[in-house]
């Protein structure tokens, strides 16, 4: 596993140097929707489209989840340095088309953390494991759908393309120039550190669902912002798995890889961790929805 910290900017926590081993679990990634004064709604209708445009209640905000149809697929490799292994997928679920943009999480949490704010279409950055899933909680009580983050074996299978899917490098082909925004295409932006006293140069965001989309019609689950995933980071297995998802444990696998890293670290099977405080402006999110 290769954990490194890109981000220039503040970061919460460091990135821990020691893999830690966890207990996984195949129960079902369940937010707590906590206490509020506000009380959580019912679905306006049942979810059953291929695509789902949902609208935050009171607001034009609308985005689009897809239904990624339950199967199997084979998971880890070298990409993610961890053996090959089959994983089984018994529910179907939604996945967001694009990474929540800011203008979404504006509507939601009536805030912007963003360090690349130019227009609400870019992807929210400088957000926390623990922000990601305040977002999701809130959410939930506006809508009434169950949103998560995606597990991780979700979101490799979901980057593939699903059950009809290819085991490409990247989601969507095997050049990451044409499904993604990274260091070798993202444009460059320069900041002043103040250790060095001199300019650094780095790369910065990119609106949404610029690039080209994978199979199921998903934009830039490579590159752009890295995207957490709701698992806690521990060791792939060899053994088959059935809906794996691991519970236990300090840090939290983010996937995808972001603007500011180079190809490698933008792979399909590439898995990293890092505390879930920790936060910057190449961290982001995707939703999920799991079907009951």
């Amino acid at each position: 596993m290769h954990k490194r910290l890109h981000s220039i900017f503040a970061v919460a926590a460091s990135v821990a140097a020691t893999m830690l081993a966890v207990a996984c679990s195949t129960d079902d990634y369940a937010i707590d929707k906590g206490s509020s004064e506000v009380t959580p709604v019912e679905p306006s209708r049942p979810l059953t489209l291929d695509v789902e445009p949902i609208t935050v209640p009171g607001t034009e905000v609308t985005f689009d989840m897809i239904l990624v149809r339950r199967g199997s697929f084979v998971m880890g490799g070298a990409d993610a340095d961890a053996p090959e292994h089959l994983v089984t997928l018994t529910k179907d679920f939604y996945i967001g088309r694009t990474e929540v943009t800011q203008s979404l999480y504006q509507a939601v949490m009536d805030a912007n953390p963003s360090s690349f704010n130019y227009d609400g279409s870019y992807p929210v950055e400088n957000v926390s494991f623990e922000d990601a899933n305040t977002f999701c909680q809130k959410l939930s009580r506006l809508t009434g759908y169950h949103f998560t983050l995606p597990t991780e074996a979700q979101w490799e299978y979901a980057a593939y393309g699903g059950s009809h899917g290819s085991h490409t490098r990247y989601s969507g082909g095997d050049n990451i120039s044409q499904v993604g925004w990274y260091v070798g295409n993202a444009p460059i932006y320069q900041v002043y550190n103040t250790e060095t006293m001199r300019y650094d140069t780095i790369r910065h965001t990119m609106a949404v669902a610029q690039k080209q989309h994978n199979l199921l019609g998903l934009y830039d689950m490579m590159g752009n912002v890295r995207e957490w995933c709701a698992d806690a980071w521990g060791p792939l297995s060899a053994d088959d798995a059935t809906d794996p998802l691991c519970t236990n444990g300090g840090e939290r696998v983010y996937r995808g890889g972001s603007c500011n890293d180079s190809a490698q670290y933008c792979r399909a099977a590439h898995r990293e961790a890092i505390t879930p405080a920790s936060k910057g402006f190449s961290i982001g999110f995707r939703l999920a929805i799991n079907m009951e």
